[in-house]
């Protein structure tokens, strides 16, 4: 059967199928496994064979099942939309799934905690964080970088020492900044 592909769906969670939407608005049936030989935009030759789902409920229709993927070989080149080749298309087939590599990621609970940063490393990363944020913002100038790593330093000082949260009663005290825009009454 001759094909003009419009989209390719793949299956749902725990679905049996994906399918193929074509040009014309048909809908063709497709097992995961040759569902990555497929591309959107492609015109190839498949196998397919025709099934009853559902039969004897309610439900019951006939559904167009691929059998294959695209015919005529590896060296095919890749379809654009009715029939014309796509300029820059690979000729080759890609395969359905990423090869597995073996690689597995290494998970750690509670997110890493003290995986061997020192106390200064830390307040390093602190500091640079506050600061780049503040610069990124773009209402601070380059001579005004000491001041933020200075207020930045304190500032982790203050999070991360037990004596200080026993001996402040409240909040710091707000210093007088600009009030912002004034109404006119």
């Amino acid at each position: 059967m001759l094909v003009n592909i419009k989209f390719v769906n793949f299956p749902r969670p725990g679905g049996k199928y994906g399918n193929l939407k074509t040009v014309e608005g048909g809908t063709i049936m497709v097992p995961p496994d040759l569902l990555g030989l497929f591309r959107s935009g492609m015109s190839c030759e498949i196998g397919t064979k025709e099934q009853t789902w559902g039969q004897g409920t309610q439900d019951e229709r006939l559904v167009t099942v691929a059998t294959t993927g695209p015919l005529g070989g590896q060296n095919q080149p890749v379809q654009g939309a009715y029939g014309q080749a796509r300029p820059g298309a690979s000729s080759g087939g890609a395969p359905p799934y990423r090869r597995n590599t073996g690689f597995q990621p290494r998970v750690v609970q509670g997110g890493g905690g003290q995986l061997g940063k020192s106390p200064d490393q830390e307040r390093m990363i602190f500091i640079t964080g506050v600061v780049g944020r503040a610069m990124g913002s773009g209402k601070f100038t380059a001579s005004e970088v000491p001041v933020l790593v200075q207020a930045a330093a304190e500032a982790f000082d203050r999070l991360t020492s037990p004596s200080s949260a026993s001996t402040t009663s409240g909040p710091p005290d707000m210093e007088q900044g600009d009030p912002g825009p004034s109404e006119p009454m």
